[in-house]
């Protein structure tokens, strides 16, 4: 026995999602090759480092893939990410343990610094920190 079919609900599921709509304003589209990244993490040793006062800083062994422009602390899913200056986007790969979390939203900056052998800094760049939380 079939079920009866509510016309409503018949033409709503012959809306095409995909098709283009008049009016649709196509420059906020994501283009296809806009590139999302390996997490830091999974491409190198990681460490996040932050102080009582909130300074901050990401250790890692390997170049970054691109020069970044600012890193976003996402207070909600715990996470940051990096946003390089081509617009292509990684995560740190790690969550951001709990006791890190008031403190690192404390400050506007970030310091990234690339280890060499042993305790030598090869690279060390300082970067806007973006605060997010919208409380979900």
């Amino acid at each position: 026995m079939d079920r009866p079919v509510d016309p409503k609900i018949a033409d709503e599921d012959d809306i095409d999602v995909f098709a283009a709509r008049e009016g649709d304003n196509s420059k906020y589209v994501i283009a296809a090759d806009a590139p999302v990244l390996p997490s830091l993490a999974s491409r190198c040793n990681t460490e996040l480092v932050v102080k009582d006062d909130g300074s901050s800083m990401v250790l890692f062994d390997a170049p970054m893939p691109d020069a970044v422009h600012w890193v976003e602390y996402d207070m909600d899913l715990d996470s940051l990410t990096f946003v390089t200056w081509r617009g292509a986007i990684f995560s740190l790969g790690m969550k951001i343990h709990k006791p890190f979390r008031k403190y690192l939203s404390k400050k506007f900056e970030i310091y990234l610094v690339e280890m060499g052998e042993g305790k030598e800094m090869r690279m060390m760049d300082i970067v806007p920190l973006i605060v997010r939380r919208i409380g979900i």
